[in-house]
């Protein structure tokens, strides 16, 4: 199970604090923003953010396509309820004459069976 979009975004501004506070020691260093990508720990820092981030998207994507699913399903279902309430409603014995059996399409009479020879006592 995933984290929850609360939790991350709790973790992305931890990371965002913690890679701040190192920029600010490496610029009281003297390095500028290029040297950065020399510093393992600004490094190790920038990863972080950027997984956290890449978190954060996914998150983002999934709840706009539960969304979407969400509203799909509304839409089908008031279609569905429309679509019921529009027809006609059908009687049974109404709506289809009851078929002989006995007129079904050929001339022919039915075999006769032949009888069976009764038993002596």
């Amino acid at each position: 199970m995933g984290t929850s979009r609360k939790i991350t975004e709790r973790q992305s501004a931890d990371a965002k604090t913690a890679l701040e506070a190192r920029v600010k020691v490496l610029q009281s260093e003297g390095l500028n923003a290029e040297q950065f990508a020399r510093d393992p720990i600004w490094r190790k820092l920038d990863a972080k953010a950027r997984q956290v981030n890449g978190r954060l998207r996914q998150i983002a994507a999934l709840e706009s396509q539960n969304a979407e699913l969400l509203k799909l399903k509304a839409e089908k279902a008031a279609k569905k309820a429309a679509e019921k309430s529009s027809k006609p409603e059908k009687k049974p014995a109404e709506s289809k004459p009851a078929k002989d059996k006995s007129t079904k399409g050929t001339a022919k009479p039915p075999k006769a069976k032949p009888e069976k020879a009764e038993k002596k006592e």
